[in-house]
């Protein structure tokens, strides 16, 4: 039998989850307009989708990174004052989450740089 713990999803709980899936939602939105052209039915270049990608996904990403980094902080913190089992679910969360910053981080540092240089 192996006694290795498995990281779950759903063992983050609804908030974490609903962060952790719009901060990648925000990655797959602009992504999609980058890879796809998406329809403009008037042809000027506003529709809703070419807005949302464009405009309010790169507002979002920071303040997504900003939260997804205080809960992280709050998961060491927790890690660090529990013991047992319930350190090792928070350090498993705040792996998780160091990842999703990244992935986010990676993402979005090229598009700042190439913006605002």
């Amino acid at each position: 039998m192996n006694s290795a713990p498995t990281f779950r999803f759903a063992a983050l709980g609804i908030l974490r989850q609903s962060l952790i899936l719009l901060s990648l939602l925000n990655i797959g939105i602009s992504m999609f307009d980058l890879l796809f052209v998406v329809s403009d039915p008037a042809g000027d270049g506003h529709s809703l989708w070419s807005v949302i990608a464009v405009y309010v996904t790169p507002v979002m990403a920071p303040l997504f990174a900003v939260v997804l980094l205080f809960d992280y902080i709050m998961s060491r913190v927790r890690a660090a004052d529990a013991e047992g089992e319930t350190s090792r679910r928070y350090r498993a969360i705040a792996r998780f989450e160091l990842a999703v910053i990244a992935l986010s981080l990676l993402y979005w540092i090229p598009f700042f740089v190439r913006v605002m240089g």
